[in-house]
């Protein structure tokens, strides 16, 4: 009873991994990458098996699972994350606006519109060191 959940997750994020390695490759491999809904079918369809599963549970006159606990939360689980990647079918494939429009232009290569945080100072600026000597990466004065 408790491990099935645990397979069927391994083998999907197994699948889900698959797609995210590949998206991070680059852009070379965006044409590989025709199935993300097809993935987020299969893990609505883990969470149905889930829940299913576990739910036999519910119907059987005795059952000597070590703790039941886990039994109810597994089955939460299940319903739960059912409920939360259906609210993401929804919003990404059939209304199609999961993420909001930005109402500027993203910048790349590089820039930026809002500040950096380097070597622990704001906007990248460094408090300016005259007439030092650097020693294991610190400024000292001479």
């Amino acid at each position: 009873m408790g491990s099935f959940h645990a397979m069927v997750n391994a083998g999907v994020h197994v699948i889900m991994y698959s797609y995210y390695g590949l998206s991070a490759a680059g852009p070379r491999f965006q044409k590989y990458l025709w199935w993300k809904k097809h993935m987020t079918a299969i893990q609505l369809t883990q969470f149905v098996l889930i829940s299913v599963h576990i739910s036999q549970y519910y119907f059987m006159e005795k059952c000597d699972y070590q703790m039941p606990l886990w039994i109810h939360l597994i089955w939460m689980y299940g319903i739960f994350f059912f409920l939360l990647f259906s609210n993401f079918w929804v919003q990404a494939y059939i209304k199609g606006s999961r993420l909001p429009v930005p109402d500027h232009k993203t910048n790349q290569n590089g820039s930026t519109n809002g500040h950096l945080a380097m070597n622990g100072h704001a906007n990248g600026h460094v408090q300016p060191c005259e007439n030092g000597e650097i020693v294991m990466g610190k400024v000292k004065e001479i």
